[in-house]
């Protein structure tokens, strides 16, 4: 006879995980209530949308049962909910079957659930450009695509490329990203060179942006890298280079375009 689930992962217990449609969970508004938060009203992550249309939220969100309304909240989960009803627009419009989002209830008083929110949103430890490289790497490792891993990782190609490409730098190249005094685009260009040429002008990278901050670190630091390039004029080279950009560059390139801003957010 097969093992029940918990006796299978020699879990020391269970709970039930609800699904729903994304519409009918209600994202509150109200900033008198304990679950508001005003990153409610932060534009659709489009990235985090194609993630979820590629494989699923895979991490559920909570909610609790307004006993005023008998409406269901989200408590945790926002940006989920919100990607999750896009991708249902796209499935629709593709013939395709919607989604669902898999959801906890959440056991904590409701007063009390903005301390959720925070923890869930704020407290988190961002992987370093180091070891999102070596997620990326075991990633394509199993056979998916540049465009398929930026998918997963919420990100444009060129980001996959750069960052990847950190995996290729000297040690003090990827010490010098990981500690944010350059950039993956930077690392990009360096693992172009050999070990000697990287760590000479990683030294020049760091030294130039030492004292700087904003645009002018940024045009400090192409100078040395070789970087100042002429004036893009063709479309085509506009999207060429931004498929090699990120960050506040890649906006900018966006704009040039006339491509829509992709919305930014937080679970």
């Amino acid at each position: 006879m097969a093992k029940n689930s918990v006796d299978a992962y020699g879990a020391s217990g269970k709970t039930n995980l609800l699904f729903f449609d994304p519409e009918r969970l209600v994202l509150v508004t109200d900033s008198s209530s304990p679950l508001y938060d005003p990153r409610v009203d932060l534009p659709v992550n489009e990235d985090l949308a194609r993630n979820i249309d590629f494989q699923g939220v895979l991490q559920p969100i909570s909610v609790v049962k307004n006993t005023e309304t008998g409406e269901t909240e989200v408590a945790v989960g926002r940006q989920r909910t919100k990607a999750a009803r896009l991708v249902n627009e796209w499935r629709r419009a593709r013939g395709e079957k919607p989604i669902q989002i898999p959801a906890q209830v959440y056991r904590g008083e409701r007063r009390t659930t903005l301390t959720a929110i925070i923890g869930e949103n704020e407290l988190r430890e961002a992987d370093t450009p180091l070891g999102r490289a070596e997620k990326m790497r075991r990633v394509m490792a199993l056979g998916y695509s540049e465009g398929e891993v930026a998918t997963i990782f919420g990100c444009g190609l060129g980001t996959v490329r750069g960052t990847v490409a950190l995996l290729d730098c000297c040690a003090d190249v990827r010490n010098a990203v990981d500690s944010l005094r350059i950039n993956v685009t930077h690392a990009r260009q360096l693992s172009k060179l050999s070990p000697d040429e990287q760590r000479e002008k990683v030294r020049e990278l760091v030294a130039a942006g030492e004292h700087v901050v904003g645009h002018a670190r940024a045009r400090a630091q192409r100078a040395v890298i070789g970087d100042a390039k002429p004036k893009l004029r063709s479309r085509k080279e506009i999207t060429r280079e931004l498929e090699m950009s990120s960050g506040d560059r890649a906006e900018a390139l966006r704009w040039v375009l006339g491509m829509e801003h992709d919305g930014e957010g937080g679970a």
